[in-house]
């Protein structure tokens, strides 16, 4: 299995971890403005979205629609058990490459 993953699904699906169960397009978009100090545009998101769900890492399902959205429904996401392999694999091979480096300027 390919558990490779860009940067930017790395940062999507780090999103989803820490927004569930409430990981939706907005609330995914908030948190990776929260936690990176920048805007991710929401174009990028979904298609991020899109993508890791095509490849089985996360799954959706359609929550209820709501009056404030003009009676349109949010639609929820969750990182499946490959996903979460994928992930841990990926965030575990970036620790090892920065393992015992010394960022230059950083604080120590």
């Amino acid at each position: 299995m390919d558990t490779t993953l860009k940067q930017t699904e790395q940062v999507v699906m780090l999103a989803i971890l820490r927004k569930q169960p409430d990981a939706y397009g907005v609330s995914i978009y908030e948190e990776l403005e929260k936690r990176l100090n920048k805007a991710v545009p929401m174009a990028t998101i979904y298609a991020t979205l899109e993508t890791l769900e095509k490849k089985g890492f996360v799954q959706s399902k359609q929550g209820q629609a709501t009056a404030e959205r003009g009676g349109r429904a949010k639609m929820f996401f969750e990182i499946t058990g490959k996903g979460q392999m994928a992930l841990n694999a990926s965030l575990s091979a970036l620790d090892r490459l920065r393992a015992g480096t010394k960022l230059a300027g950083a604080m120590a």
